[in-house]
């Protein structure tokens, strides 16, 4: 899995990549009451987290969120 970033303009969203046409995408909104910013290692983790997820090996959310936002 990867992660491309981008922003909402004039109701589309538009990447700082380009995909292949036909790419499956999810779009995870920010919290706009607790923002906050993934550096590349963060986003890393994540993604290997929602791999794990969706074998079924979880770990709950609320413990992964705070340690990132701990930045560890």
């Amino acid at each position: 899995m990867n992660s491309v970033r981008g922003r909402v303009r004039g109701g589309q969203v538009e990447l700082d990549s380009a995909l292949p046409e036909g790419t499956e995408v999810v779009v995870q909104l920010a919290d706009s009451q607790a923002p906050f910013d993934l550096d590349d290692a963060q986003l890393d983790e994540l993604e290997a987290r929602m791999v794990e997820a969706d074998r079924g090996d979880v770990e709950p959310a609320a413990a992964v969120l705070e340690r990132l936002r701990r930045g560890r």
